[in-house]
């Protein structure tokens, strides 16, 4: 399903002019390609894995048989498949390297995450902004876009008076992130509450109160994720 998809994505760039309409689509045939070598590489690796079990179970069989010669030759044979599955692992890794490397630099100077768009618990949408944390456990969550993992920088743009603020926990699926939430004296600011880690295939972000310090933690008004290599 994926590579039908990428094919009629590649057709259509083709339909296209030149300039950047030409750079999209050296981009697509890059990235079909990468899928291609991947899948092939996944579809092998099972058949080999196969093959090299049952030649180590031939190879005790013959060796309990006193079958010392063909024993060996199975031995062989397994080893020469071992060193072929450590190959194709090495391609594998190397491959992703490169999944990795073109999503990064595909990637915006930033990723907003829009306030509507978020999934709330123990909060609420009031006047374009998250509020009404009033107890720790309150949350938002976003679900986010095909990222690349690595280290991303959380800026928080919120407003937060002089009865308000305590602390907040960034996560994702596996990694997270705690930092303060603290008076603005100025209106809404842009705070960077830290660099969080995504991991591979991340798919949602949720924003939890820790502390609260009185009945409300902030006006959340924007997040977005800036990746910290830029």
């Amino acid at each position: 399903m994926e590579t039908a998809v990428s094919l009629r994505r590649l057709g259509a760039c083709l339909l296209l002019g030149a300039g950047l309409a030409a750079t999209a689509c050296a981009q697509e045939v890059v990235a079909l390609r990468l899928n291609f070598e991947r899948s092939w590489i996944a579809a092998t690796l099972g058949p080999v894995k196969r093959q090299m079990s049952e030649l180590a179970t031939l190879e005790k069989k013959l060796a309990a048989a006193r079958d010392y010669d063909g024993a060996i030759r199975a031995r062989e044979e397994r080893l020469k498949l071992q060193h072929e599955i450590e190959r194709l692992d090495k391609e594998l890794l190397l491959l992703q390297s490169r999944e990795v490397s073109m999503k990064a630099a595909e990637l915006g100077d930033k990723i907003t995450l829009s306030i509507d768009s978020a999934v709330l618990k123990e909060v609420k949408r009031e006047g374009g902004a998250i509020t009404g944390w009033s107890r720790p456990g309150a949350s938002a969550e976003w679900k986010l876009p095909s990222l690349p993992p690595g280290g991303y920088e959380v800026v928080l743009r919120y407003r937060c008076g002089p009865l308000e603020g305590g602390s907040i926990t960034a996560k994702e699926s596996r990694f997270t992130l705690t930092g303060p939430v603290e008076t603005t004296l100025k209106g809404p600011e842009d705070r960077n509450l830290g660099t969080l880690k995504l991991s591979e295939g991340a798919t949602t972000l949720t924003l939890t109160a820790t502390t609260v310090f009185k009945d409300n933690l902030m006006q959340l008004l924007g997040v977005t994720l800036v990746p910290a290599s830029r």
